[in-house]
């Protein structure tokens, strides 16, 4: 625990004690371990059944999770999965169960029109063809080409080849398509505090208040942009890996002050280890809503996230 101390930004350790006083000793553990690997399956490409019938054919060992619907725990190791049929063909995808809840939370149906606004690598896309079926239209955005080739890979794996790429900013998505989607995920770009780990200094090195702050710019740019592209009854699931209220509740708030018509409905998910999300940060007050945000806590398998779900009622 001495190392979590020493070794992380003092700024960022006293903010997790003062949004999390009575978990701060848990959370402050995690960033010392590694988590537990954790996969879907891909419902374009096989059943739940079919698929742990493959699994122990191939003498994979792993623990169903109650929840998310398909999640499961790697108990073999990594390379076993990779180097198995069932892995290149598509029919799982590794994920962090965490990551897995945004577009679980989103619930695409058959006949919805989907937005990810930000894609790559193109776990939460193709989880949202998973959950969705063909029969959704499915629109993703990725400006960086590195990440872009990335994310079609993926989609080419998972055997998502009815989604339409867009090689472009998220920003741009909202003049693109105004008011066009049923649901839209913005799973934005963040600081990344929730993978900060101990023994790889990279994780944790480059973290500034000051880059916390210039993240919280431009999510609220891309989540105007996001809001901008949902119709009128339309659904957003803005998600974050983070812990910074910059980036999760203050963002929130500012939609909400920004969006006539928009309201929060409950992030509600049935795992333990959850918070409601803060009503107040250094003396700012949130909206009266902002409970019914979420804020995962992190544990041995699954890493600290924000979410939180919209309506628009109107423009």
């Amino acid at each position: 625990m001495k190392a979590v101390f020493n070794e992380l930004p003092q700024v960022f350790v006293e903010k997790i004690k003062a949004a999390y006083p009575a978990s701060f000793p848990k959370i402050c553990e995690t960033f010392l371990h590694k988590k537990e690997q954790t996969f879907r399956v891909n419902f374009l490409k096989t059943t739940l059944g079919c698929l742990k019938e493959d699994l122990d054919r191939e003498g994979i060992r792993y623990r169903e999770l109650h929840w998310p619907k398909g999640g499961f725990i790697l108990r073999s190791q990594n390379k076993e999965l990779q180097k198995s049929r069932i892995y290149a063909d598509g029919e799982v995808y590794m994920q962090n169960v965490s990551s897995m809840i945004p577009p679980v939370l989103l619930g695409p149906n058959p006949g919805d029109k989907v937005l990810d606004l930000c894609a790559a690598p193109g776990a939460k896309t193709s989880q949202i063809a998973s959950l969705g079926g063909r029969d959704i239209e499915i629109v993703a955005f990725e400006k960086l080409e590195i990440r872009y080739q990335k994310l079609l890979a993926t989609l080419r794996i998972q055997g998502v080849d009815f989604a339409k790429t867009v090689p472009a900013d998220g920003m741009e998505a909202g003049k693109s398509y105004p008011g066009y989607f049923d649901k839209v995920l913005v799973d934005a770009p963040c600081s990344g505090e929730a993978l900060f780990y101990m023994r790889d200094p990279k994780t944790f090195k480059p973290w500034t208040q000051k880059r916390v702050r210039d993240l919280s710019h431009t999510q609220k740019v891309l989540i105007y942009s996001g809001l901008s592209a949902l119709k009128e009854g339309g659904e957003l699931v803005y998600s974050t890996c983070t812990f910074s209220p910059e980036e999760n509740e203050e963002v929130v708030d500012w939609a909400l002050g920004k969006f006539e018509g928009l309201r929060l409905l409950p992030a509600d998910i049935p795992v333990p280890n959850k918070a409601r999300g803060l009503f107040s940060w250094n003396g700012k007050r949130f909206h009266k809503d902002m409970g019914l945000t979420v804020r995962v806590l992190p544990n041995e398998y699954m890493e600290g996230f924000f979410i939180a779900r919209f309506r628009k009622e109107k423009s």
